[in-house]
């Protein structure tokens, strides 16, 4: 009985630390092995995408976006802002970044090209030449968050919403949610949350293709 109760202690201390920034380098993984690429179709696409997200000092519920009072406007930081961590009585104590060099748009970019490739287009990286179509990805809302379920529990969550326009299409929708129950919120559970969001984001752009 003591030691239950002292590992409740423990597990409730250890999810109000970790108060100060963590950066979690974050990857958009390759197809599995069980996935089989669609035959070349000969077309070309580059893919842009622009970070559109708003971001809130003190957000009406944890999905949106959300930094201290002097950064929401701060381009450098916004742009590699994924997560905001929370503690047991959901405070926030901290958020989540991108290493340096690496962007939200940039990793969202590439979930989608990813879909495309999937599908058999070829991706470029540059654009302009005449036989290249530009898709324009539009990145409304990518974020992950924590909530309290219970005691020990929580919920980490990753949600995505994109518009994107590619040529002689009409303009559409990708809209995702993922979710997995932790203890502890690390930054490991931070970048697999992350990683299964962008996934579900190539997955669900490449059944509209």
């Amino acid at each position: 009985m003591v030691r239950r109760i002292l590992a409740i202690a423990a597990l409730v201390l250890l999810a109000g630390c970790a108060t100060n920034r963590a950066e979690v380098d974050v990857d958009v993984l390759p197809p599995g092995n069980t996935q089989t690429p669609a035959p070349s179709n000969g077309k070309k696409v580059y893919i842009s995408a622009v970070d559109d997200r708003v971001f809130e000092i003190k957000p009406s519920s944890f999905d949106i976006p959300s930094l201290k009072y002097d950064e929401i406007d701060d381009k450098p930081i916004t742009e590699r802002a994924i997560a905001r961590k929370r503690n047991n009585y959901n405070m926030a104590i901290g958020d989540v970044l991108l290493p340096e060099g690496k962007t939200v748009s940039k990793l969202v970019g590439d979930a989608v090209a990813s879909a495309y490739r999937q599908a058999g287009y070829e991706v470029v990286s540059t654009p302009g030449a005449r036989d290249i179509s530009e898709v324009k990805v539009k990145i409304i809302e990518f974020w992950s968050w924590s909530s309290t379920e219970g005691v020990l529990d929580k919920a980490l969550s990753n949600k995505s919403l994109l518009q994107i326009k590619a040529p002689g299409t009409p303009e559409h929708s990708v809209k995702t949610l993922v979710s997995k129950k932790v203890k502890v919120a690390t930054n490991t559970d931070w970048k697999t949350i992350t990683e299964a969001g962008l996934e579900a984001i190539t997955q669900e752009t490449l059944k509209q293709l």
